[in-house]
């Protein structure tokens, strides 16, 4: 058995087009073919957004970003326990804080869902949660 990386992203760039959500509340489901797309947050209440299934995901990745401070967004697998992240080997649904600035990337290798998050706060640690 080799070491070797997969190569999933190679010279794909890491943003290729930016989307806006509504102000409303109404989830949003993210396609396979929406890899490199940032997903903007505006929803005063939060905005969930689901991914697609793992089989058409294989090196695909996109990124979420929190434009509010009155509410957060949340990332649901689009099968259940495949999400890594956020101190969590096994997560459904990753939730942001509800700050402006808090983002998350998140990278499929066909076998699960890899959530590399950062918060938007200034003065203390992110406050990602993840639920099983």
């Amino acid at each position: 058995m080799s070491n070797a990386p997969d190569v999933l992203l190679g010279l794909v760039p890491l943003v290729r087009a930016v989307v806006r959500s509504s102000a409303s509340a109404t989830a949003t489901t993210v396609t396979a073919d929406d890899s490199g797309t940032m997903f903007v947050n505006l929803s005063t209440s939060t905005h969930t957004y689901t991914l697609p299934t793992l089989a058409l995901s294989a090196g695909k990745h996109w990124l979420f970003f929190n434009g509010q401070t009155t509410a957060s967004l949340a990332v649901t697998g689009g099968t259940a326990d495949k999400i890594i992240g956020v101190d969590d080997l096994t997560g459904d649904t990753i939730t942001s804080d509800a700050v402006a600035g808090s983002a998350c990337l998140i990278v499929c290798d066909g076998t699960w869902y890899y959530a590399i998050t950062w918060s938007g706060a200034v003065t203390t640690a992110g406050v990602w949660t993840v639920s099983s």
